[in-house]
């Protein structure tokens, strides 16, 4: 009898040890979201939260308004949040990274940011988004983090490029996981 416990002990123990040793998707020194090879299967094809829920954390330049339609459009779930001047101190913007997080969305997108602003207040945002499994796409930065592992992509908006993939075609490659570039040249126009 003693024996059939330290067993079932000993099997539970393995079957933790297996699921953190799967619990991160990114492959080492990657941003959550950002495998930068082909692979066979996705590393991971369901996001944390609801898989195709998008924060969007916006800026006063407008960009994000264009971005949502496009990925309403797409049949994405757009949360709008935290809306600040680049004049402004990012405090109300860095603090919707983590309401983000807390709501357990599939992507966050965070337009503007300039990084050497609120520097590390940022990079403890954002490392709360990786340590959930939520990737992070930067849409029109200022400055983008030292740290590229903080974030799965850079999208740069320009609709009048030819060359320049659809938002919600760029975004779904990150949320599934699928190879792509770190910096995309992203279109709103359908």
């Amino acid at each position: 009898m003693g024996n059939g416990i330290i067993l079932k002990v000993a099997v539970g123990v393995c079957c933790a040890f297996a699921v953190f040793a799967l619990a991160s998707c990114a492959p080492r020194h990657a941003a959550v979201g950002d495998t930068g090879a082909a692979q066979d299967a996705p590393a991971h094809v369901d996001s944390p939260g609801e898989a195709r829920t998008v924060a969007l954390i916006g800026d006063t330049h407008g960009a994000e308004e264009l971005v949502e339609s496009a990925l309403d459009a797409d049949g994405y779930a757009v949360i709008l949040m935290a809306r600040g001047d680049a004049d402004d101190a990012p405090a109300a913007r860095i603090q919707a990274v983590r309401d983000a997080v807390a709501r357990n969305v599939g992507v966050i997108i965070v337009s503007g940011i300039d990084a050497s602003k609120d520097e590390g207040q940022w990079r403890v945002a954002l490392r709360l988004a990786r340590d959930a499994g939520i990737p992070v796409v930067l849409l029109n930065p200022v400055e983008v983090p030292d740290d590229e592992e903080l974030y799965a992509a850079v999208f740069t908006v320009n609709d009048r490029m030819m060359d320049a993939q659809p938002v919600g075609e760029a975004l779904g490659k990150v949320l599934d996981d699928e190879p792509h570039d770190k910096d995309i040249l992203v279109t709103t126009l359908h």
